[in-house]
């Protein structure tokens, strides 16, 4: 509620003073200003299913979400956006048992609701878009709450509701580049309706094993402001396109990034190199160990032909140390990355795949993606945070957009098969929500 009043109070504020500085002829009420705003709503009908080794726990879930947002039109660059979104449990097994054999809850479907409280299943309310902007020429400020686009912050919208944050950005552009500057002081992390402090962001999800073996005890251990990011991109006459990026969680941890890309004759060519280390640690209550210094490298060659598209990927993190991001705030942005998977957490990584896409017409296309990837053994917890097993994983997608009446809808059906590359495995833990399982996710989204 101090956010809502706070932003209110500013909202009125920055009009009241460019009204009296810029009174116009002819007086226009303050209703009659925000009537010419805009207006825009979303529904989500989201059904997943998962498939375990048969010893082992099947959940399945259906939610219903809808939200509906508002977006002041410009007065002298000033603009303003709100928005809210609820979630209802129509049907779902039990998300709040633990599967007997690994003591473990709901990897897929307990995300489609609040993973803080698994019995939850209505009143799953949160307040999401919530920010004011002021844009002119080249400049494009904005600071409240909204929906992060960077590259290891992101929406990772593949649940009912995406990734937030609360903070502040801005953008200097010019004909070809873009300087963007952004302090992070606030997220709401999908699959979670409350809005939280970056330090209480931490542990969330699930924390895995510290470098020595023992659980991960960072949560509620972790001290930080927030986090300040930095990003320039730079587009070259000739195809080239730069990107170098910094960003710090502030005593936590530093993360340096860059991306190459070149496109030509329909071929697109990518490399991106991220450096990571320590700001501090040294114990299981820390996140990251002071002498983890992560590299890692991932690129692409890929083809436009006709209708298809189609990506070789290849992925490498170095023996260097883990490579750590709060999985929290977003997805990992690999090349080699397929949904519902990830290799955050690990080192010395060997990752491929090949992604195919064919565009059948403007409402429908298929994507296929098929990845290998090589992890340290489950048992080494220095390399491994997570005990993911080395696996293969095939994803079937298909997309269909709704023209005429419908326009606006859209179904999506994705198939994910993920199969260990070992024909046992000692402990079930290794296996349950991981390998050898599937999974079905069919999603109904309306948009206007």
């Amino acid at each position: 509620m101090k956010a809502l009043l706070h932003f209110i109070i500013t909202f009125l504020i920055v009009f009241h003073v460019s009204a009296q500085e810029n009174e116009p002829v002819k007086h226009e009420s303050l209703s009659a200003f925000l009537a010419k705003g805009k207006i825009s709503g979303k529904t989500r009908f989201y059904f997943m299913a998962t498939d375990n080794e048969s010893t082992l726990n099947d959940y399945q879930a259906l939610a219903v979400g809808t939200g509906i947002a508002y977006a002041t039109p410009t007065f002298k660059g000033f603009s303003a956006g709100i928005s809210g979104f609820f979630i209802v449990d129509v049907f779902s097994s039990d998300l709040s048992v633990l599967d007997p054999s690994t003591e473990n809850p709901s990897r897929y479907e307990l995300g489609l609701f609040d993973v803080t409280a698994p019995e939850q299943k209505t009143n799953l309310t949160r307040l999401e878009n919530l920010f004011i902007q002021y844009e002119k020429k080249n400049i494009k400020l904005k600071y409240g709450q909204f929906t992060p686009k960077y590259l290891f912050i992101n929406p990772q919208d593949g649940r009912m509701s995406p990734t937030m944050v609360r903070g502040f950005e801005g953008n200097l552009k010019t004909n070809k580049s873009n300087l963007m500057l952004a302090f992070i002081h606030g997220v709401s992390p999908r699959s979670t309706v409350s809005w939280y402090k970056v330090s209480d962001t931490f542990g969330i999800y699930p924390v895995g094993r510290a470098t020595d073996g023992t659980a991960g005890n960072y949560q509620g251990n972790i001290s930080t402001p927030g986090i300040l990011l930095a990003e320039w991109n730079q587009k070259t006459e000739n195809g080239i396109q730069l990107k170098l990026g910094s960003m710090s969680v502030l005593d936590v941890f530093q993360t340096w990034y860059t991306n190459i890309g070149l496109s030509k004759n329909g071929w697109n060519l990518n490399a991106m190199g991220i450096y990571q280390h320590a700001l501090n640690g040294d114990t299981n209550q820390s996140y990251i160990d002071s002498d983890e210094k992560a590299l890692v490298f991932s690129g692409q060659i890929s083809k436009d032909i006709n209708k298809w598209k189609a990506s070789i990927n290849y992925s490498r993190i170095a023996d260097k140390g883990r490579f750590l991001m709060p999985r929290e705030w977003g997805r990992e942005p690999l090349y080699t990355f397929l949904p519902r998977e990830r290799n955050e957490g690990a080192s010395d990584v060997h990752a491929a795949s090949i992604k195919i896409q064919n565009t059948i017409s403007k409402e429908l296309n298929f994507k296929l993606g098929v990845g290998k990837y090589w992890l340290p053994d489950v048992t080494d917890a220095s390399k491994n945070k997570y005990a993911m097993p080395s696996y293969t994983q095939i994803n079937l997608e298909g997309n269909y957009a709704f023209q005429g009446w419908l326009k606006g809808g859209t179904i999506k059906t994705l198939f994910v098969r993920k199969i260990g590359t070992e024909d046992s495995y000692a402990n079930p833990k290794q296996v349950f929500n991981k390998v050898n399982m599937s999974t079905l996710n069919l999603i109904f989204n309306y948009t206007f």
